[in-house]
């Protein structure tokens, strides 16, 4: 991190603009491969996606658009503009895998706590003069929550298999190679601090969701990410991994526990935290898990010293 401050700030530009203009060729492309389903109607496609309706052509407008937008985009970009990243990547590809495993198990260590957070988020009250501020906010969050349970409430083998590679597989990957990949290593090299970098990461990522209801568990989340990728040594696998498995279990919990999920995400209002012992216990494991996580790196590079 010793280049000028204002060369990060200008990658950052860089990024956003190849993001955009991958998220245009994205669309571009969703409209090409819907035409034949929708017998080269355009208006039906873009009909049948507004009203959102069909769950698979929804989930294939999302892969796509994510697809492009946060992993062919920043993969561009990175080409061309800082191959650092990429040259991480590859390097650390045959890196000491005991972080990768580590790295799930503090993910799932971690969920008690981030439940009990997301019932403390959404339990949050304004005050009165921001009424019509938290009305909205609960009208926005209730308004996702229908369309993720829509979205999950998966009909058949296939179209889990489709949920998992958009929400879980494409997302994580996605979202690690923007974020943490390339957004957490300028903002460190803005400010010249590594925590501020993770912890403004943390909340634009979280921000980019627009829902003030998760908006402090997906900050949390992003902050966890963070230190995953810093204390791997830079290599994006570990969170890349984390972040697989934190979407992966909702999915596959759904799926597998469909009635019961469904009720508790379609009233997010109404959901209730685990108990306090459960959260105790649970956040204690996962804080010695993530000391032997970084104590694993810290050792690594002591010895690279030496």
């Amino acid at each position: 991190m010793n280049q000028d401050p204002f060369n990060y700030f200008k990658k950052f530009l860089f990024l956003i603009l190849f993001i955009i203009a991958f998220t245009f060729i994205g669309q571009a492309v969703v409209v090409a491969v819907l035409l034949p389903i929708f017998d080269f109607d355009v208006n039906s496609i873009f009909s049948s996606i507004t009203a959102q309706d069909n769950r698979t052509i929804m989930l294939i407008v999302q892969g796509i658009s994510a697809l492009f937008t946060f992993i062919l985009g920043p993969i561009a970009y990175g080409f061309w503009y800082d191959k650092a990243l990429l040259n991480t990547l590859r390097s650390t590809l045959v890196a000491d895998k005991r972080q990768w495993v580590i790295a799930i198990f503090v993910i799932v260590a971690f969920l008690p706590l981030g439940s009990a957070l997301l019932v403390w988020n959404q339990h949050i009250d304004f005050p009165s003069s921001l009424a019509t501020l938290e009305a909205s906010f609960k009208a926005k969050e209730i308004q996702l929550a229908q369309l993720t349970v829509f979205l999950v409430d998966f009909q058949s083998t296939g179209e889990f298999l489709l949920g998992l590679i958009v929400i879980a597989v494409f997302a994580g990957i996605g979202e690690e190679l923007v974020f943490r990949g390339f957004l957490q290593r300028y903002l460190e090299g803005i400010f010249k601090n590594v925590h501020v970098g993770i912890w403004l990461t943390a909340i634009i990522f979280s921000a980019i969701h627009m829902q003030f209801y998760g908006f402090f568990v997906r900050m949390f989340l992003g902050v966890l990410l963070g230190y995953l990728f810093l204390w791997s040594g830079r290599s994006l696998y570990p969170s890349i991994i984390a972040h697989i498995t934190n979407n992966a279990l909702t999915v596959i919990g759904v799926y597998f526990n469909k009635e019961e999920l469904l009720e508790e995400m379609a009233n997010p209002f109404d959901a209730e935290a685990p108990e306090w012992y459960i959260v105790v216990i649970s956040g204690i494991f996962a804080v010695a898990l993530l000391m032997y996580y970084r104590k694993l790196y810290l050792d690594k590079r002591d010895n690279s010293l030496n």
